[in-house]
């Protein structure tokens, strides 16, 4: 089973007890019903017996962990990689961004599993900053040094 299968198969075991309650509690205990839920509940603990969930079957699925803001990781690496190959002027964005996605990692905002992609293209885009200040920095030394 894969995980979303899992947290299904969870989802509908809790769901199981839930109507098994339910019909449990009522004045006019309808057998046929119980004794059908039962036999659900049985088979679907049984299958998560199987995949190795064990008497964690009954236990609520957590999922996965969510975040406030989903990861820019590739976006950033993009960036710094197009501004040392492409566009210069993308560097300064890349490494602005890459500050601010490192700042949400560091506070739990975002998920830590992108960083090593966020430091990639902050890097690049450090290096193509600099690049574009020395180009910069040449062409208006060239144009000082036209004009007299």
């Amino acid at each position: 089973m894969y995980r979303d299968d899992l947290a299904a198969t969870h989802a509908r075991a809790e769901q199981l007890q839930r109507e098994l309650s339910s019909a449990s509690s009522q004045q006019v205990q309808d057998r046929q019903r119980i004794a059908a839920l039962t036999a659900q509940l049985a088979a679907m603990q049984q299958a998560l017996a199987r995949v190795g969930a064990g008497k964690a079957a009954i236990q609520p699925y957590q999922g996965y962990q969510s975040y406030a803001y989903p990861g820019r990781g590739s976006t950033i690496l993009t960036l710094g990689i197009l501004s040392l190959v492409v566009c210069t002027v993308m560097g300064p964005i890349a490494w602005a961004m890459g500050n601010e996605e490192l700042r949400r990692i560091d506070s739990g905002q975002t998920s830590p599993d992108g960083r090593g992609n966020v430091t990639a293209g902050r890097i690049c885009g450090i290096v193509a900053s600099v690049l574009l200040m020395f180009t910069a920095f040449i062409i208006l030394l060239m144009l000082a040094t036209v004009r007299h």
